[in-house]
């Protein structure tokens, strides 16, 4: 899987980008965001998400980590395409959107092309618990390994939030392995 690119830009669209790299011409569609942010520069490093189809192969490319990351999470909500997830992150940078799920501002979410009611309230509930922690991974927690471990494992966004606040803050210090353990008995699994 193909994580990050670094190359020469051939050529630079609003909402993508074809990246040379060793010879190789990639196509990656980009939000507007980091199209204006790479715009003028011939070399640029591009933190990808890969998403594979069965009728399409597709690069989506980020400047930084934290982007890719809510577009990854973005597309687990049922509902939200890549195109969805590129429109809000062509609205909002990292920042802005992180503020947007902490303060549960629906009307920000709405005013995305594309986004209605329905996805918006899902975006809300969905993400609330990640910008829980990664407030908490900030403050130099592992909880953000955590969280995508106990969600690979099938847990629910809601169970694994609920069981976090059930936790003291001295476990939350453990290693991972050992917070794993401790919110495993919380929901039963142990």
């Amino acid at each position: 899987m193909i994580v990050r690119l670094c190359g020469n830009v051939e050529r630079l669209l609003p909402t993508n980008v074809e990246l040379e790299v060793g010879g190789v011409t990639y196509f990656i569609e980009v939000p507007l965001l980091v199209s204006n942010e790479i715009q003028g520069k011939n070399q640029v490093t591009l933190e990808i998400a890969q998403v594979i189809r069965e009728d399409s192969h597709c690069l989506y490319g980020f400047t930084s980590r934290e982007s890719r990351d809510i577009f990854l999470r973005l597309l687990k909500v049922s509902g939200v395409g890549a195109k969805s997830a590129l429109s809000i992150l062509s609205n909002y940078s990292v920042d802005n959107f992180l503020e947007i799920i902490a303060t549960n501002d629906i009307v920000a979410i709405k005013n995305v092309k594309g986004i209605g009611n329905k996805i918006a309230g899902k975006i809300l509930l969905e993400l609330s618990g990640y910008t829980h922690n990664l407030q908490q991974l900030e403050q130099g927690n592992n909880m953000q390994l955590i969280y995508d471990s106990l969600f690979a494992l099938g847990f629910k966004e809601n169970e694994i939030q609920n069981s976090l606040r059930q936790l003291d803050s001295a476990v939350l210090k453990l290693s991972p392995n050992d917070v794993i353990k401790a919110i495993l008995k919380i929901i039963g699994k142990y």
